[in-house]
């Protein structure tokens, strides 16, 4: 069994030894060839990501104005002084009312300048965060991102099902947490507001000859400690659900987390104004 908590969870089963099966030595090379093509094509065929539900429920009321575009980066601490960055999300927030928020995740393509030290920074001891050189270029590019195709299994990455938002105010966290645990009962106290993001993934093809547990849910609970126009930070208690032998596998990540806002959501532009009536000369009797 080998686990790498590179952003996501990557479980990889090596089953029991396998005995060769003689028969198979006349199985034509071509068929092998054709089973890997087959995968390769129904792996990365699609020009993009499948459209997947988002839900939003709000209880209570948050203290402060989200809405805008914010770019999510959480992290996971490890005993020895350890830490890896969770895979960093794009989030976009519309606010009608205090009891009409909707919150969005955007399944895009991250910039490779920031993707690629993400990834080679979760092979080291030391989490990966972002620059403000980073965070310039999203403020800048994260609507012109393009959606994420071509998942790659081997790289964690997951495929959308439905993901359900649910923002509470601390005068409604006895009724959203009622299975907290001890953590997350002590982070609440005092908080600002919490997030809980609960996100189903859909199963991939499976490459030939391998056996991957593949994740099928992560929830995460972010209670918000501190604020500023620009920042919420605080604490997060993420769990996965993997796909293991038999029974689902859970794994547990906690740490610090942060939400960067990228831009501030406007008001809907008013419509224009209607031009007046031109007025006909009046005909000459």
């Amino acid at each position: 069994e080998r686990a790498s908590l590179a952003g996501r969870p990557l479980l990889v089963y090596q089953g029991p030894e396998r005995r060769t099966d003689p028969a198979m030595s006349r199985v034509p090379a071509t068929m092998l060839r054709l089973t890997a093509a087959v995968w390769l094509l129904t792996s990365t065929a699609s020009a993009k990501p499948p459209d997947f539900e988002q839900t939003t429920h709000v209880a209570g009321k948050a203290p402060v104005s989200l809405g805008g575009a914010w770019f999510l980066y959480a992290q996971a601490e490890f005993p020895g002084g350890k830490s890896r960055a969770l895979a960093p999300e794009l989030l976009t927030v519309s606010r009608k009312s205090d009891h009409d928020v909707a919150l969005h995740l955007l399944d895009v393509q991250l910039p490779k300048s920031i993707d690629g030290p993400y990834k080679a920074a979760n092979r080291k001891p030391q989490a990966w965060q972002p620059s403000p050189e980073d965070l310039a270029l999203l403020r800048k590019e994260w609507s012109k991102l393009p959606p994420a195709t071509n998942k790659d299994l081997h790289a964690s990455d997951v495929v959308y099902d439905r993901v359900e938002f649910t923002l509470a105010s601390p005068d409604k966290y006895a009724e959203v947490f009622t299975a907290a645990d001890a953590g997350v009962d002590e982070a609440l106290k005092g908080s600002l507001f919490a997030l809980q993001v609960v996100e189903r993934y859909r199963p991939q093809p499976m490459p030939p000859g391998e056996q991957i547990a593949q994740v099928m849910e992560r929830k995460s609970i972010y209670v918000v400690r501190s604020s500023s126009d620009s920042m919420l930070e605080g604490q997060q208690f993420t769990g996965y659900v993997a796909a293991g032998p038999g029974v689902p596998i859970p794994i547990a990540l906690n740490g610090p987390f942060k939400l960067y806002r990228l831009a501030k959501g406007g008001a809907a532009p008013a419509a224009p104004a209607a031009k007046p009536a031109r007025r006909r000369p009046a005909r000459r009797g």
